[in-house]
């Protein structure tokens, strides 16, 4: 155990060998000098096992066991985490699928847009709402009925906005 402790040690005061070098506080010939130094003190600490060849010749090869985890793209696993819930909030859909939430953002207007996946952003919730695919578009609504002037962003049915201007809160039915 008392070997492991010093290895320890010896391990640390590398790291900390090479960082003062990197921070210019020890010159290259200190540097040299006392890494060889550390290195050959672990190299002696530490003893080479020793195994038997009866030990090879009885023991049983077996392939390490490897999740196989496939990796793809953001669009792709965007897609993939939507389709298995009907309503999601964006930062749990940034989490599953592995993307940040500003890309997933961005990967739901270019799906909707192209119209690989059916449904709309609640940007008041956070949420994306899927959609059956069938039917029309939702409805959109890009001015204040009240005042009449142009809102920030599109808004779509079943969403409540608060005109900038005319403070006036309205749902889009």
């Amino acid at each position: 155990m008392e070997d492991h402790d010093e290895d320890a040690k010896t391990l640390a005061a590398i790291k900390d060998l090479d960082l003062d070098y990197m921070r210019g506080w020890v010159s290259e010939e200190e540097y040299q000098t006392k890494m060889n130094e550390l290195k050959s003190s672990l190299i002696t600490a530490t003893p080479t096992p020793r195994i038997d060849v009866s030990e090879i010749q009885t023991a049983k090869l077996q392939s390490p066991q490897i999740e196989k985890k496939a990796t793809v793209d953001p669009v792709t696993a965007v897609k993939r985490t939507i389709q298995s819930m009907r309503r999601i909030s964006i930062e749990r859909l940034s989490q599953e699928s592995g993307v940040s939430a500003h890309n997933v953002t961005k990967i739901l207007g270019d799906l909707l847009d192209g119209r690989e996946l059916s449904g709309r952003i609640d940007h008041d919730a956070g949420d994306f709402i899927l959609g059956t695919g069938t039917g029309p578009a939702p409805k959109t609504i890009h001015g204040c009925p009240y005042c009449r002037t142009e809102l920030e962003r599109v808004a779509v049915k079943g969403e409540t906005v608060t005109c900038s201007v005319c403070r006036e809160s309205f749902i889009v039915s």
